[in-house]
Formats: structure tokens, C-alpha cells, sequence
């Protein structure tokens, strides 16, 4: 047996024993070091992350085209909210620390396989707290063979910050940022989970949004490590930075690497992140990432409708 074949099997041996998501072969050159400047604000998800290369995700599995889960997952409580004169139930679960809100939609045919869409908040959670995004967000996804989640952060705060994380603030310091990827990986435990619980399509990208501080976990942490594993389009908001590490995981020149996955950025041009943004916009695009981005003139930090402008960019998505 050759020393290189040998190695491959122990590789292998090794990464079936491996509680966590594997690698996936192959990881990019690291890029010079100004593609992943770590941003000087904290509060916009400041640094983070120095072994993506670690966690990197395998390649979509091929097969069916969805998950054939069944069972849901058990509510800790159920709760009700109102938007646009309609109520709306979900139930509240957690996997793996992460607190979620689960609306299942009203107008899919129950052997239908759904879409599957996640919204992370920003800093402070407000937008999950208040149900200012399950508002926004649930009567389309309900009329849309959606399954949306609103996902809480594991430290109930910022989802780029580490969950260790004692003092929800706005102003949280460099020291509180989750440079293990601890956030990353509880989301792809929270979409493993919700794949083994309903039948989500497999054949059809993720619908991942975020605002402000949820944009920049996207960008900067969980696309870098796990985009290969799940093609995703990324409706990014006011928010998003360069990888952390200043590359990815993965290589996204292989062939079928990239699949459906797209970015979406919409941002002010006045935004106190700007240069984060625009530095996260050049990193993809270097990498021929499909992307779009729309610059709103003389608008500040999320001064727009940012959450709902997350459901216009998975409906787009949708669209035939």
C-alpha cells in the first residue's frame, strides 16, 4: 500500500470517529492578509475566528431531493403573534443552546417538501425578543412551503460574539469575541436538527438572512467554514465582514462547489461599517462568489427596513 493511500485511510478513519461537521477537502490558499482586515468596532462583530480551516463543512449530500425527516422537534412552549390580521403559531425549541422559534407554513401540501429559511438577529436580539422579524417574516414564509426559524444566539445577544458572553450590550469588547466558531457550529447542528425533524428540500439552496452583527456571523464565520455543506442564498443586511481568517475553508473554485449559493448585501452608504461591508463585498467577489449588493445613499446603520427587506430577497429567490 503506498504511503499516500495509507494516509487517506487514516484520514478517513479519523474523521468518521469526529463528533463535529468534517472538513472539507481542499481549503483555499489563505488570502493576503488586508482580505479579511478584522473590522476596528466590536459592536459590528470585530475579529474573530482563527481556526476555520478546522471546521470546515463536507459537500451537500447527494440522493433524494430532501431530507425525508419527520417527527418535528419538541416545543419547550408555544406562543402565537399577529401580523397583518392574521395570527401566526410557532413553537419554541433549542438545539444545541440555541433557542429557536419555528413557524411551519399554512398553505404547503403536508407531503410537500419545504424550504427551509433562518433568520439571525443582531446584536442586543431585539428583532427575536420583541418578534419584530417572526412579524416580518412568517405570513410569507406560511404561503410559501417555508419552514422559517428565528434563531436566538447561543449567548442570548450577538451571534458573533462568544457564548460565553455574560452582559448582552451593544458595546460588547474584542475579548468577547467567539473565536473557536462555537456559533457555527451550533447553526449547523440547529439545520441538521431541523432536517431530521421535516422534510426539507434538499436540491434547493438554504435561506439564511441576517441584520447587522447576524450578517457579519454569516459572512465572516459560518459561510468561511461550512458554505461548502450548505449552498445557501445570503440575504445580508446592514451588516457582513472578509472572513476572519483571511480565507476559506473550503475551495470554492472546485467544481459544484458553490451551487446555488448567492450573496445578497443591502447597506446605507453611510453606514459606521461601511468599510467592514465593502471589504466583505470585495472578499466574495475576488472568490467569484455570485453576488449582489445595493447601496442605499446617505442612509446610516440599518436606517431601513432591514428585516423585511430579508423576506424580499428570499421571495426573489423563490421567484420562477
Amino acid at each position: 500500500m503506498s504511503p499516500s493511500l495509507r494516509a487517506s485511510l487514516l484520514l478517513l478513519s479519523l474523521s468518521a470517529c469526529s463528533p463535529d461537521p468534517s472538513p472539507a477537502p481542499g481549503p483555499e490558499t489563505p488570502a493576503p492578509a488586508d482580505a479579511g482586515t478584522p473590522p476596528a468596532s466590536p459592536d459590528a462583530g470585530s475579529d474573530a475566528g482563527t481556526d476555520a480551516g478546522t471546521d470546515a463543512g463536507t459537500p451537500p449530500a447527494t440522493g433524494p431531493e430532501s431530507s425525508r425527516g419527520s417527527g418535528k422537534l419538541p416545543c419547550a412552549r408555544t406562543g402565537t403573534l399577529a401580523s397583518g390580521g392574521q395570527t401566526y403559531a410557532y413553537c419554541v425549541a433549542e438545539v444545541a443552546g440555541v433557542e429557536l422559534k419555528i413557524f411551519e407554513p399554512v398553505a404547503a401540501s403536508p407531503e410537500a417538501p419545504l424550504h427551509l429559511a433562518v433568520y439571525l438577529h443582531g446584536d442586543g436580539a431585539r428583532t427575536y425578543t420583541n418578534d419584530t422579524a417572526p412579524r416580518a417574516h412568517a405570513p410569507w414564509a406560511a404561503t410559501h412551503g417555508t419552514l422559517y426559524i428565528a434563531a436566538r444566539a447561543l449567548n442570548g445577544c450577538a451571534w458573533w460574539t462568544r457564548p460565553s458572553l455574560t452582559a448582552c450590550t451593544d458595546e460588547a469588547p474584542p475579548s468577547e469575541r467567539d473565536l473557536e466558531g462555537a456559533g457555527a457550529a451550533a447553526l449547523v447542528k440547529v439545520i441538521e436538527e431541523v432536517r431530521a425533524g421535516w422534510d426539507i428540500l434538499n436540491d434547493a439552496p438554504l435561506l439564511l438572512g441576517g441584520s447587522s452583527g447576524g450578517s457579519v456571523f454569516l459572512t465572516a464565520s459560518f459561510l468561511p467554514r461550512y458554505g461548502q455543506r450548505y449552498p445557501a442564498v445570503y440575504a445580508l443586511a446592514c451588516g457582513g465582514e472578509a472572513s476572519w481568517t483571511g480565507a476559506l475553508a473550503w475551495n470554492p473554485a472546485q467544481p459544484g462547489a458553490l451551487g446555488p449559493t448567492k450573496l445578497v448585501y443591502t447597506y446605507g452608504t453611510k453606514d459606521d461599517y461601511l468599510a467592514d461591508i465593502e471589504a466583505s463585498v470585495a472578499f466574495y467577489r475576488e472568490r467569484a462568489f455570485p453576488l449582489t449588493e445595493t447601496r442605499l445613499p446617505d442612509l446610516g446603520h440599518c436606517a431601513f427596513d432591514h428585516v423585511g427587506g430579508v423576506k424580499d430577497v428570499w421571495n426573489a429567490a423563490l421567484a420562477p
